[in-house]
């Protein structure tokens, strides 16, 4: 074997080696257990820092990447089309991961908010007879009981992770969603169940 060719080979052998440590950062990177304790998330790659931000006029606070802002009125029209849009929508600058929120006027007690889940559940289901319901969750406790629900939503530029979540305030029900690309589910479902923890009534 000639020194040339030999040198050849060792050549692309570590060019080999280093790809394939390469894959298993991006791999590590992926598959990464997100604790929002840290004060940030790690979504595709990317590092998002966490902060507490007041919501619904005040009502609320809760943790939310500090990237995302209040979806102008424009994009909000186009995304969430007709009278029953939320009110409000938080997302990232490209709008392709949002948060919404709205506010049903009335009484209800935490610890009927379950029910009220088990009934939008059907009627989504209903909606999207193919997409199955997952994790039906309650987090939290007393008055900060979180009740969840989610599904694949197939869409025209690809299937969406849309995750609905409610919660009891004074002055009435919170629902509220989650859509991201199905692509990104596996790490913000992990990261979700998290920030919903944080979501408090405020004082005021």
């Amino acid at each position: 074997m000639s020194e040339i060719y030999a040198e050849e080979i060792i050549r692309n052998k570590r060019k080999l080696e280093q790809a394939a440590s390469q894959e298993a950062l991006k791999e590590a990177l992926y598959q990464i257990e997100n604790d929002i304790s840290n004060g940030y998330v790690v979504v595709k790659y990317e590092t998002l820092e966490l902060e507490e931000r007041t919501i619904l006029d005040g009502r609320l606070t809760m943790l939310l990447p500090t990237r995302f802002e209040e979806m102008n009125e424009e994009l909000k029209a186009v995304k969430y089309p007709g009278p029953e849009g939320p009110e409000w929508v938080y997302s990232n600058e490209s709008g392709d991961i949002s948060i919404t929120f709205t506010l049903e006027k009335g009484e209800i007690k935490p610890k009927e908010v379950t029910e009220v889940r088990d009934v939008l559940s059907r009627e989504m289901k209903r909606l999207y007879p193919a997409s199955a319901i997952e994790e039906k969750k309650t987090i939290g406790d007393g008055e900060n009981l979180v009740s969840t629900f989610s599904m694949d939503i197939p869409l025209i530029d690809g299937d969406c992770y849309h995750l609905l979540f409610l919660r009891a305030v004074r002055d009435g029900l919170v629902i509220g969603s989650f859509d991201c690309s199905i692509k990104e589910k596996k790490q913000w479902q992990q990261i979700m169940m998290q920030i919903l923890e944080t979501l408090k009534e405020t004082d005021a």
